[in-house]
Order: structure tokens, then sequence, then C-alpha cells
């Protein structure tokens, strides 16, 4: 009985010496986001995070679809290990936002080793469009960061030049039904 009860004192947050306990504050976490493909769905995660008590939308990178979010991981997801957290959150957004948003590890690959591509396009003329086209070229392997609006015409991928090229992600815009002008093709 006196090993168990130890055992269980032992396993519980020590409190610090100012009597704060560090394991139920809240971290500030940055955390890269899916579905942020157009600035005007920026207000559409911040709304989101309105609705979610748990987490601070503390900031939002959209050029680099980071997010910093305070928030007590222990607390959210009891018993789960840290690098589990990217999986953990885009699970739950990806739940309370229809899958429109997500979440996915930070890019670790260098800024200087990725290639931005442009590729002109007609025919988004809505945000479900622009998030279809986003789609398209977002799964991609080799896709690190993509954006596509119907207000600029155009959509944008970050990708790693081994991995994939532009004549791969107009292949599956092209797939998908988005017509590309003829001046890039």
């Amino acid at each position: 009985m006196l090993i168990t009860l130890l055992g269980v004192c032992l396993s519980l947050p020590m409190p610090r010496a100012n009597g704060q306990d560090d394991s139920a504050k809240p971290q500030r976490i940055k955390h890269q986001i899916t579905g942020l493909f157009m600035p005007e769905r920026e207000q559409d995660l911040r709304d989101l995070f309105e609705k979610l008590p748990q987490f601070k939308l503390a900031s939002v990178d959209y050029a680099n679809a980071e997010v910093i979010l305070e928030y007590n991981p222990a607390k959210v997801w009891p018993n789960e290990k840290p690098e589990r957290l990217p999986e953990l959150l885009n699970n739950h957004l990806r739940g309370r936002s229809r899958g429109s948003f997500g979440a996915k590890p930070l890019r670790t690959t260098p800024l200087e080793k990725l290639k931005q591509i442009e590729i002109p396009v007609v025919g988004l003329d809505c945000k479900g469009c622009s998030y279809a086209a986003y789609e398209m070229i977002f799964k991609l392997p080799g896709v690190e960061r993509a954006t596509a609006s119907f207000k600029s015409g155009k959509v944008t991928a970050l990708i790693h030049p081994e991995q994939t090229d532009q004549s791969k992600l107009e292949e599956a815009l092209k797939k998908g039904g988005v017509e590309i002008p003829a001046a890039t093709k």
C-alpha cells in the first residue's frame, strides 16, 4: 500500500518552490496550418479558434502558414507524447472545421532549398473553387505550402525541387478541371 501511494505521489507533477506547477501552464507552440490558402481565410481561422476555448491564437503568419497557439498539451491531450501534437491538433482542427483546416509538422527544410512556383489560372471565381485548387496542389508529394486565390487568379506552391516540379502541379490542376491560360503552357 505504501509503495503504491509513493508511486502515485512520484507520478504527480511536482510544484515549484513558489507553489506553481509548470505542467499546468499554457505553452506557446508554433504549428504549420493547412487550409490557410488565401488571405481571407485568416479570419475564418480566427473564428474557428474563438470556438476552441482550450486554445488561444497568439499570432498568425499567413506567408508561412504558421500560427502560435497558447495551450496546455497535457490538459488537452493527457498522456500523449509531444511528437504527436501536430497529428492530434490536425485531427482536432479537421473535425471542428469540417476538414477545411488542419495542422502538420513545421517545415524542417531550409527555405533556400525550396522553390516557389506560381501558376496563373482561370475560373477560380469563389472561395470554394480556390479551396479545391489548393487541395489539388497541397496534397501532392513535395509540396510544402500552397495558396490559391480567385482574386489574384493564381495558384502558388513552395516545393521541394527534387520531389516535384511545375509540370506536375499543372497536371494535377488540369486533371481537377482548373484551366491554365495558354501563355503559361
